[in-house]
């Protein structure tokens, strides 16, 4: 899917990129992949892969250390990705994974196609799905510490990709 994005990734980018199904189980269903583009404190770019209907559970980038939270904006490469963010929900057919309704609470959903970018605030609850083909994402973030992200259910460890 990257290939096909025309993003090109250095052979480093390829050597760390990672996989992370929240510590769920059912990476196809639920999970991302990922590389670091650039990470420092302030900012971190990276590149996120989700395959068709592949959701990146909710969570939510709360405030700390006197700041706002992450401020996270996504804009699609390729395919299509689905943001869900509170509000009124838009579309009765939201796939949720099996058995996760109690874990995914917010139902407006915003569609990017490639080229389209949507920002989230921080402190907004929030869950990303790949749309029929899948997407490939670059995001913009600032404010870099992971372990501040609260998820409804789940916290993995990144899985480094092998081959």
């Amino acid at each position: 899917m990257i290939s096909q994005s025309g993003f090109v990734l250095s052979a480093g980018d390829l050597s760390a990129l990672a996989v992370d199904d929240f510590g769920l189980g059912h990476f196809e269903s639920e999970g991302f992949v990922w590389v670091d583009l650039l990470r420092s404190t302030k900012v971190r770019v990276a590149l996120i892969t989700l395959l068709p209907g592949q959701s990146l559970p909710q969570h939510v980038h709360p405030p700390y250390e006197g700041e706002a939270g992450k401020e996270e904006t996504m804009r699609v490469l390729w395919g299509q990705a689905r943001i869900y963010v509170p509000g009124p929900a838009n579309n009765p057919n939201v796939a949720v994974p099996p058995g996760k309704e109690a874990y995914y609470t917010v139902y407006h959903e915003v569609i990017l196609e490639a080229g389209d970018q949507y920002t989230i605030s921080p402190n907004t609850e929030h869950w990303f799905q790949g749309g029929p083909e899948g997407a490939v994402t670059i995001t913009f973030q600032n404010r870099v510490d992971e372990t501040r992200n609260i998820f409804k259910e789940g916290r993995g460890c990144p899985i480094k990709l092998t081959d």
